[in-house]
This record gives structure tokens, C-alpha cells and sequence, in this order.
């Protein structure tokens, strides 16, 4: 089956992004051209990821083509339809992932955090994290892990370090 996966970089302090979703303190971040990012993307074929997500990363890749070899699907409660390079997609993170378990291909990137993740953890649906913790307290903002309901027991796997990041990698433990 095809395993559900989790990819980004917080704050020490357990933000994605500030309160206006900018990254450029990631960016301002030594290691990340260092991280394993090329090799964990030749592993997947499909990313999700909330609507937020998806316009800031856009603006952030100067709107390029985002992830065009992958299946890109964009949660949204307003929008539906194709774009140049994802589908918007008007359902739960749950019953998408779900859905696309029964389908034949590679991994499933989860981009982004907040509600998807919780809703997706609170469903014991993520199999695998990476969490790259970069060396910066950002007071507030984005929470990868917003308050919900889903205590989760993970194995932590390995620990790497590129510069001011360091690499946490998570299994969801079986049992």
C-alpha cells in the first residue's frame, strides 16, 4: 500500500511559517540546500495540501509549475477544478487520502501542516515524518501541530544534520 508521508521544516518553536505565511526564515536558515529533499521527492508521485499552502509556495517558486512530474491535490472549500498543475479538490484530507490509498503508484507527500495534518494524525493515516527543525524561535504563527485530539506514539528513526537543521525522522510505530 502506499505510504502517507510527512515533509517540512518548523521553527524550534513549532511554526511552519510566521502569522503571514511568509518562510523566508527557513530560507535564512544554513542547511537546507543540504537536506535530502531531492531524494525524498524521487519516492513520491502525489502531494496534498491545503489551499494556503499551495498559493504560498507558488508565489515563494516565483508561480512556476509546482512539482510537475507529481499528482498535486489542493483541499479547498471555494475552489474546484484543474489548474496548470494541481486539482482542487473539495473533500476531507481523510477520505482523499483514503481514496488514493486504493490506487495503484508511489508515495503520498503531505505538505504543509495545521488541520490537515491534525485531521489526517487524529486518523492514525501518516505513516512517516520528516522534520527538519531549523535553529530559530518565531514567537508565533503556523503550527504544524494545531490543539486536536490525536495523541500519536511515533519510532523515531534517525537524526541528521545539515548546518541549522536537524533532520528528525519518524515512523508511526505498528502495534
Amino acid at each position: 500500500m502506499r505510504q502517507v508521508q510527512f515533509y517540512g521544516a518548523i521553527s524550534l518553536d513549532g511554526y511552519l511559517a510566521t502569522p503571514q505565511h511568509d518562510l523566508q526564515w527557513l530560507f535564512d536558515t544554513a542547511g537546507g540546500d543540504e537536506a535530502n529533499t531531492n531524494q525524498f521527492l524521487k519516492q513520491v508521485d502525489t502531494t496534498i495540501m491545503g489551499r494556503k499552502t499551495y498559493e504560498v509556495t507558488k508565489k515563494t517558486m516565483g508561480n512556476e509549475l509546482l512539482f510537475p512530474d507529481k499528482m498535486n491535490y489542493v483541499l479547498s472549500r471555494t475552489h474546484e477544478g484543474q489548474t496548470g498543475d494541481a486539482t482542487y479538490v473539495n473533500q476531507s484530507p481523510v477520505d482523499l487520502v483514503r481514496h488514493l490509498q486504493t490506487l495503484s503508484g508511489s508515495n503520498i507527500w503531505i505538505v504543509g501542516g495545521g488541520q490537515v495534518v491534525t485531521d489526517l494524525v487524529a486518523e492514525n493515516l501518516i505513516d512517516e515524518w520528516w522534520i527538519q527543525v531549523a535553529s530559530v524561535l518565531l514567537g508565533k504563527g503556523i503550527r504544524l501541530f494545531p490543539e486536536g485530539n490525536y495523541m500519536t506514539r511515533l519510532d523515531l528513526m534517525e537524526v541528521v544534520r545539515y548546518d541549522q537543521l536537524a533532520e528528525l525522522h519518524f515512523k508511526r510505530k505498528l502495534g
